[in-house]
């Protein structure tokens, strides 16, 4: 079963762009969405519906940006090690994520400072940080020599 997974990911990671700038501007849109997202008033009646579905939107969204993150900076700064790459990514998350829970405080309709969401975003953006730097970018890099050479 792993070998298929391995298979899988490999043949994703020949798809994928090996150029960090791509990745660095589908992250720059990701925070414009979010910027765009957290100054409307979300009506969203039948959430409320399912206990703490705002948290898993936020933990998604931010694995995401955590991932795409962690793939422009993986391929930019490629002596940089995994582990630091890693704590780049959490940390910029993390911020990003209070930043924007402060956004929302100023917003009409919106409650901010919620450290519940705070919290999902840095998870999200660590979880898809770790899933790109550990097991994509490795990937990506070699489909990226392969073509070269």
């Amino acid at each position: 079963m792993f070998h298929k997974l391995s298979a899988v990911l490999n043949q994703t990671a020949a798809r994928l762009p090996a150029r960090s700038a791509a990745y660095f501007w589908l992250f720059s849109g990701w925070a414009i969405m979010l910027w765009v997202l957290s100054s409307g008033n979300p009506s969203l009646k039948q959430a409320n519906e399912i206990s703490h579905i705002d948290k898993v939107l936020h933990f998604i969204y931010f694995s995401v940006g955590g991932a795409l993150l962690a793939a422009s900076g993986g391929l930019q700064w490629q002596r940089l090690s995994r582990g630091w790459l890693f704590l780049l990514v959490v940390l910029v998350c993390s911020l990003i994520g209070r930043l924007d829970e402060y956004h929302q405080g100023f917003v009409p309709g919106r409650t901010g400072n919620d450290t519940g969401d705070w919290l999902a975003d840095t998870l999200g953006g660590l979880s898809g940080g770790a899933a790109v730097i550990w097991y994509l970018l490795p990937r990506i890099v070699t489909a990226a020599g392969r073509n070269r050479g």
